[in-house]
């Protein structure tokens, strides 16, 4: 067997090995010289192995396809850049060939005309592996067609010191009550914080805390995707908790109303918080930059509330642009990297950045490993952002606007009152919703 050194040193060897692997698919090939550049806008996956996979992968693809590398422009940008950017391209008619986002993108240009149909490439996939979990599609799929590639499935586990859990003889918190109280005992401020929540105008900031949300049995909108229901009991306990985290507890870094998606990964990195909710972007990195920390490190479940315990899930997909006079070399492209023996290449190989898509993939012993010992429960039980609605175009304009995070900084920086916060936020949404059903 190989030892994960082993692996690391035949990374460096992937697009070697790849070009003269036979495809599960006829790799599509350009057939006359291109006039422009392949241009690839790859959002940073936040672990440095798993960004170096995925170039590795595209130039490999190159090769087979017959592009030059001197016609490929990509690039490596980091999260909280890549939508600003996007948006200004968008604006401009020049957006990337391909790029990859999650939380209701797809949806969002889609209805906006700004997408490829890839109807034929998910159709394939679903042959592949299991077929695609069913938590996929609704990301991508409208009146019947794919405008989306399904790319990852990732359940936002409590990222977790145990170390530190275990020295103070302490047990993983069941219930949010138990957490606060864990924090309160075993954080050291300054120095050492809590929760690493994030609360800045930042998408991590809408997932996290629509997730209490959902354990105090709040919700975004009702399951015919038409009835916004934030406004509700449910809510304003769980903005309450956050407030009382925040203000009374003093378990949240102050400076947490100002981080984007990067920087409760790096107070985390840098042991400077106990636990954070996020995907394991941060488990992956530590898998390089700190063998200690990554040891030490636990997956767990979200801890209850008084509607139970339920994780965040979000997928993340590839999105190919209209503009693009050569489509079926970015299609390719997606679909090269979305191939199984390419995708369990990039994801074991970058220590479970995000879970794929594939049903059958997590028959590795790759995800029998402790660290995921919860991992199929949290797949299973995992909620997406407007559960029980379904991932649309409208849910995607609330997280791409921040609304949740919006009415966080009501409560936080300008000492609204919960309800009143909550309120405003709940007439946004729906305004939101009502435009695009109009639409």
């Amino acid at each position: 067997m190989l030892t994960r050194r082993a692996i690391l040193q035949q990374a460096g060897k992937t697009a070697t090995v790849l070009t003269t692997t036979t495809p599960w698919w006829l790799v599509r090939r350009a057939h006359a010289a291109r006039q422009a550049k392949l241009v690839v806008w790859n959002p940073a996956a936040l672990a440095p192995q798993v960004d170096k996979i995925m170039q590795e992968q595209c130039y490999a693809y190159a090769k087979q396809a017959g592009i030059k590398e001197s016609e490929i422009d990509y690039q490596i940008i980091g999260g909280p850049q890549l939508v600003p950017k996007l948006v200004a391209s968008l604006e401009a008619g020049n957006p990337p060939d391909i790029t990859r986002l999650g939380g209701g993108y797809v949806q969002l240009y889609r209805s906006q005309g700004h997408l490829v149909e890839v109807t034929d490439l998910v159709n394939k996939m679903q042959k592949a592996q299991g077929g695609l979990f069913p938590v996929s599609m609704p990301s991508v799929m409208h009146q019947g067609k794919a405008y989306g590639v399904p790319q990852s499935v990732s359940p936002w586990p409590l990222v977790t010191r145990m170390d530190l859990l275990e020295a103070a003889k302490v047990e993983p918190p069941k219930t949010w009550e138990e957490f606060v109280e864990v924090c309160k005992k075993l954080q050291k401020p300054p120095k050492l914080t809590g929760f690493g929540l994030c609360l800045g105008l930042q998408n991590d900031t809408d997932n996290n805390v629509m997730n209490m949300i959902w354990c105090y049995g709040g919700k975004l909108v009702e399951a015919d995707n038409k009835t916004v229901a934030l406004h509700s009991r449910g809510t304003i306990a769980a903005v309450q908790l956050i407030a009382d985290m925040f203000n009374k507890h003093k378990i949240i870094p102050k400076g947490s109303i100002a981080w984007d998606n990067t920087s409760n990964n790096k107070a985390y990195q840098s042991r400077q918080v106990i636990f954070v909710l996020n995907p394991t972007s941060i488990y992956a990195h530590l898998a390089d930059s700190d063998k200690e920390l990554y040891k030490v490190t636990g997956l767990l479940p979200v801890p209850a509330g008084p509607a139970g315990a339920v994780e965040e899930l979000t997928t993340a997909e590839w999105l190919l642009f209209k503009h693009n006079p050569y489509p079926e070399v970015a299609k390719g492209l997606a679909e090269y990297w979305m191939a199984p023996e390419n995708l369990k290449v990039m994801i074991e190989e970058g220590d479970g950045r995000w879970g794929p898509p594939y049903k059958n993939m997590y028959d590795s012993a790759f995800w029998k490993r402790p660290a995921f010992q919860h991992w199929r429960v949290m797949l299973e039980r995992g909620r997406q952002f407007p559960a029980p609605g379904t991932t649309n175009s409208a849910s995607g304009e609330v997280l791409a606007t921040y609304v949740i995070g919006r009415m966080m900084h009501r409560v936080l920086v300008e000492n609204w009152n919960v309800e009143k916060a909550v309120v405003e936020a709940h007439k946004k949404v729906a305004e939101i919703y009502a435009r695009h059903q109009a639409g």
